[in-house]
């Protein structure tokens, strides 16, 4: 299936609503020319495979809406200070700038997250590239980001680059990276 077919089917809801009202308003439309049993029904069918269509979409979760769910449980973990959560998304060798493997990232993790006070985390702008059973996964992230220290920064914003791996439990993070500054404010 075609990659606007499954973002309008399966992610998109204000999208898919959009069709199923110009859908819908071609079928009432005939239906009040004909005036028939048989239109009428087809008003039916049509308002009945509309709910079937939004049904079918709370359903199925696609490999995007999987890895964009992944980043805001990790950015809600990251806010949290819950490192253990964090680390149920780490594959076990992940590469976070210089530190390779699960147990040094949350390691640096954990300090991290004890220096900083990180709050308001909101990511945005996803572009994400599905191959198989890896995927790669771009996106900004804004946070209020406060140290111990008298030294408050605010409105942090960074533009990350995931490349995560499928597991039986879900995807997970296999390479991070990140830049300070917006999309776009880049040198």
């Amino acid at each position: 299936m075609g990659d606007s077919l499954t973002r309008l089917f399966f992610e998109d809801l204000p999208i898919l609503l959009l069709a199923e009202v110009a859908g819908l308003a071609l079928v009432l439309a005939a239906h009040r020319r004909w005036m028939t049993t048989r239109s009428r029904r087809m008003v039916w069918i049509s308002l009945a495979f509309c709910v079937l269509l939004i049904a079918i979409q709370k359903l199925v979760v696609t490999d995007r809406e999987a890895l964009r769910d992944m980043v805001r449980m990790m950015a809600r973990a990251v806010e949290q200070g819950d490192v253990a959560a964090l680390g149920e998304r780490f594959d076990d060798e992940i590469i976070f700038g210089t530190y390779a493997g699960k147990e040094a990232v949350m390691r640096h993790a954990r300090l991290r997250l004890q220096q900083y006070d990180v709050n308001e985390v909101r990511v945005s702008g996803f572009q994400i590239k599905v191959d198989g059973d890896a995927a790669t996964v771009a996106f900004q992230a804004v946070c209020d980001v406060r140290g111990v220290q008298a030294n408050p920064y605010y409105a942090t914003p960074t533009q990350w680059q995931l490349r995560c791996v499928r597991h039986p439990d879900g995807w997970k993070v296999r390479y991070a990276e990140y830049e300070l500054g917006f999309t776009g404010l880049r040198r």
